[in-house]
């Protein structure tokens, strides 16, 4: 998959946003829901910035209120294109192990889409509530063929400074997904289960990751390069004939 990644984010705006981020880590409890929005917004700030210059995608659903930010983006997560249809003419073409960016949606709103590959069509309806944000997949089977999943997450941190790794397992028989730097035994993330997610905050580096499936290592290591400050990936998990995969993903807005 071409690597999207575009400059980080000016020395200057990094500073001010990790100030904001380390302000709202030492709030007290009492304070901590009223530094969700600004947190929120801090995300979406943050992956705007970074990827402005991506190509601008059609827009497959009408975007909702900004105080009800909700978000969906969709993966082709086979060894094939696929087509993502939905509403009246939206349409987007998705090559092998690609994504769209993170497009907003109104919150609590039925969306409905149609993801289509090799002749077969998989119907998806879903809804998006408020702050949350939805990856829906095109994921291969163990029989050989493929289906759709869905993956939520309800991000609640962000720092300039550092790498955000998520694990998401969209793979029924992977129990207790885990990735660990490849070759060693140093687990970033563990103990997720299918239908699961996770996020762990990592300096950043070039970093290789291993797959564990109840502790067992599946398939190769995934290679994701030279990190950078303030990016936000997600290595989606899904089943294989043998076992189960990762598909790496950088987190992108349009």
């Amino acid at each position: 998959m071409e690597d999207p990644r575009r400059p980080a984010l000016p020395w200057r705006r990094l500073q001010e946003m990790g100030e904001r981020h380390r302000r709202c880590h030492h709030q007290q409890p009492a304070q901590v829901s009223m530094m969700r929005k600004p947190l929120f917004g801090a995300l979406v700030l943050g992956l705007t910035a970074q990827f402005s210059v991506h190509a601008a995608e059609p827009k497959l659903y009408p975007t909702g209120p900004s105080e009800d930010s909700a978000f969906i983006r969709f993966v082709g997560a086979l060894d094939a294109p696929i087509e993502v249809r939905a509403g009246k003419d939206g349409r987007i073409e998705l090559a092998a192990h690609d994504s769209t960016t993170w497009q907003a949606v109104k919150a609590h709103s039925p969306l409905g889409a149609t993801l289509v590959h090799g002749g077969q069509n998989q119907a998806v309806d879903v809804s998006v509530q408020p702050g949350e944000f939805v990856t829906v997949a095109a994921l291969p089977d163990d029989k050989g063929g493929w289906t759709a999943g869905i993956g939520r997450e309800s991000p609640t941190d962000f720092s300039a400074f550092k790498v955000s790794l998520g694990l998401m397992n969209m793979a029924e028989h992977c129990s207790n997904a885990a990735i660990k730097i490849a070759g060693k035994d140093v687990a970033i993330v563990e103990d997720v289960a299918p239908k699961g997610m996770k996020r762990r905050q990592v300096n950043p580096l070039s970093l290789s990751v291993d797959l564990y499936c109840g502790g067992q290592r599946s398939g190769d290591p995934v290679n994701l390069g030279g990190l950078r400050a303030g990016e936000r990936w997600t290595l989606l998990v899904h089943p294989a004939r043998d076992g189960a995969r990762l598909i790496p993903i950088l987190d992108r807005m349009p």
